[in-house]
């Protein structure tokens, strides 16, 4: 995997080793410097940032103070689904089997941003925002089969202008519910204001089957939550068995698609 230092990031590289075509991420390092300078992005009155916590007081005036952040978030996620786009447009080119199936993307609400740093005990600050919160931006990559989601890791890990801040593999390693999917935590470099940054988007990478139970999950979970159901264990227990089916019949699909692809 490809990372490098420069004078606004404190990130190690991060060690790789090629094992059966894939690359496996043995360690990491997350950058401990700023990486935004905020007040250089944004003309903010003074004290604003100070007394975020009379959240309640000023949250249109966050909200609005946030939206040229937003707007490099937004510029970091158009950048990431371009070079998608341009690893889907050589596969068509080469005239072989698209390992992307559809991408969606989501940017978090300046509402949303505030809810996280509550929840996460921090200041209520815009640096804080910025520095803490890695997942603003989102882009979503759907895969016919698992190879294909360690296959788009790979290609993004060649990137070299990009740094790699975060590799979660929920694949190998499911989350106690059954959820499966490759987590990666990317900065992008976005010229914004004259100024390059570094914006870090969160990539999730997961099969169509592993997008399905993700989808159904969530659904079948708010209206436990909504019809004020206390007792999910029956509901865990099976959506964590219909999660270990579903990815025993990818497997099964994928082992007949190596058989017939050249």
């Amino acid at each position: 995997m490809k990372g490098k230092n420069n004078s606004e990031s404190n990130t190690s590289n991060i060690t790789n080793i090629e094992i059966n075509n894939h690359i496996e991420v043995n360690q990491y390092v997350t950058e401990q410097n700023n990486v935004f300078s905020v007040n250089e992005l944004v003309p903010m009155q003074r004290g604003v940032d100070d007394s975020m916590e009379k959240i309640a007081d000023i949250t249109d005036e966050f909200s609005q103070t946030m939206e040229p952040i937003l707007r490099m978030y937004n510029a970091a996620m158009c950048v990431t689904t371009a070079r998608l786009d341009i690893i889907k447009d050589e596969f068509k080119f080469r005239k072989q089997r698209c390992p992307i199936h559809h991408i969606d993307t989501r940017l978090k609400s300046a509402q949303s941003i505030l809810g996280k740093l509550q929840k996460k005990d921090l200041n209520l600050t815009l640096g804080c925002a910025c520095n803490n919160i890695f997942d603003i931006a989102g882009v979503r990559v759907v895969c016919p089969y698992i190879k294909d989601v360690y296959l788009i890791r790979d290609r993004i890990m060649a990137q070299d202008d990009l740094y790699i801040i975060d590799v979660k593999d929920y694949i190998e390693n499911p989350k106690p519910n059954g959820y499966r999917s490759l987590h990666m935590i990317v900065r992008v470099p976005v010229y914004f204001m004259n100024k390059k940054q570094l914006v870090p988007v969160e990539l999730q990478i997961r099969t169509l089957a592993m997008d399905l139970w993700a989808s159904l999950e969530h659904d079948i979970k708010y209206k436990t939550i909504s019809n004020g159901i206390v007792n999910t264990e029956d509901f865990s227990d099976e959506l964590l068995e219909c999660s270990r089916l579903i990815y025993q019949a990818e497997e099964k699909m994928e082992h007949m698609n190596s058989a017939l692809e050249p």
